[in-house]
């Protein structure tokens, strides 16, 4: 079987997202990854998905022996172990992306001076749906129709 993923992606600061790959030393991976979770890189990272993650890190911490080899689990075993590895990995790279700081200079409303404004893609995107659902849901709010007094 092959991982989802090239091997650990990096440390905190880094590009890349840190990824588990479980033919490596699954004990400093998994350190590596509850690590991760905490910090900055990773501040968009939902509750749900954190809670899925340390489920997949105790259920593979479960599964792998001590000697941390992937390779001497049974059929079974290892299928589970590579499933939360495919999980972890994807969290960990959605929560990555969402967590990048994107900053603009716009111009803020009745002013001709742009200002810096930096958010995560995370926050971003909230943004947007917040944008659009009170859009979709202006008439909710205000029953008149254009052009009522």
């Amino acid at each position: 079987m092959s991982t989802a993923q090239a091997g650990l992606g990096g440390a905190t600061g880094s590009p890349l997202p840190v990824q588990l790959d479980v033919k490596q030393s699954v004990a400093e991976q998994l350190a590596q990854v509850e690590a991760a979770i905490n910090s900055e890189d990773y501040s968009e990272l939902a509750a749900d998905d954190r809670a899925a993650l340390r489920e997949a890190l105790g259920r593979i911490r479960n599964n792998v022996p001590a000697s941390g080899s992937v390779e001497q689990l049974s059929p079974d075993l290892r299928t589970a172990v590579f499933n939360d590895q495919e999980l972890v990995n994807m969290i960990m790279t959605r929560a990555h992306a969402d967590s990048r700081m994107v900053c603009e200079r716009v111009r803020t409303t009745g002013s001709n001076r742009r200002e810096q404004v930096c958010m995560t893609l995370g926050q971003r995107r909230q943004m947007r749906e917040e944008s659009r659902d009170v859009l979709r849901n202006w008439h909710n709010v205000n029953p008149k129709r254009p052009g009522e007094l």
